[in-house]
């Protein structure tokens, strides 16, 4: 029950970051309307001072891979964008993230952010009891390479549930973690698809914002 919670608000968050998402709004108005309305329903909103971390959710716009900072940067037309939300209810973390196509975007960034959606929604279904967890990892990898694109393999979904990150991490490559799936497990399937090179920065100056490193843009 309190994962089901935790995770239901977290993606009613999520879902509002996506709706305030749109071309002249900044990320960090998107950041305090969606922290704003998670403080509101009596949860904490994960991001603010996770390790450091200034914001409550993360923006990972056009060629940023992940951990954003939100900024006084207004969305343009054409902008791909993640919003990655993380909440903490009653003892639980909720964890979800999504793409936003801001305004009019070219055909192939909407086929990257569709693909990264389906690859995800598809992962979802072949999750069940029996499975293996690195079979997860290898289909992300055949789907992305059957359409010419690249896994970032850094970083992996987790277990999540009273803590935020927990072991075993999810791997979206190839692995040999092949532990079998059981009823009450939960976890974040969440790969990152880049267009050209899966190569990406160290965290530039701020600590956290991770780019592709040739400027290719991702999707999550």
């Amino acid at each position: 029950g309190k994962m089901r919670s935790a995770c239901g608000l977290a993606a009613e968050a999520l879902a509002l970051a996506c709706e305030v998402a749109k071309v002249g709004v900044t990320t960090d108005e998107v950041d305090r309307r969606t922290s704003e309305f998670v403080i509101s329903r009596g949860a904490y909103p994960v991001g603010i001072n996770y390790y450091g971390f200034p914001r409550g959710l993360c923006a990972s716009p056009n060629e940023v891979a992940l951990h954003g900072v939100p900024n006084t940067r207004p969305l343009e037309e054409g902008d791909i964008i993640n919003f990655d939300v993380t909440v903490y209810l009653n003892g639980a973390f909720g964890d979800c993230s999504a793409m936003v196509c801001v305004g009019d975007v070219d055909p192939a960034a909407r086929f990257l952010v569709d693909a990264t959606k389906q690859c995800l929604d598809e992962a979802v279904e072949l999750v069940g009891p029996g499975l293996k967890l690195n079979q997860i990892g290898h289909f992300c990898h055949d789907f992305a390479r059957k359409r010419g694109l690249h896994v970032v393999s850094q970083f992996c979904g987790h277990f999540i549930g009273s803590e935020l990150h927990m072991l075993p991490n999810v791997s979206h490559v190839p692995n040999s973690l092949a532990l079998e799936l059981l009823p009450g497990m939960t976890f974040t399937i969440e790969p990152i698809f880049v267009e050209g090179s899966a190569e990406i920065t160290d965290a530039l100056e701020d600590g956290w914002t991770i780019l592709s490193k040739n400027g290719d843009w991702s999707a999550q």
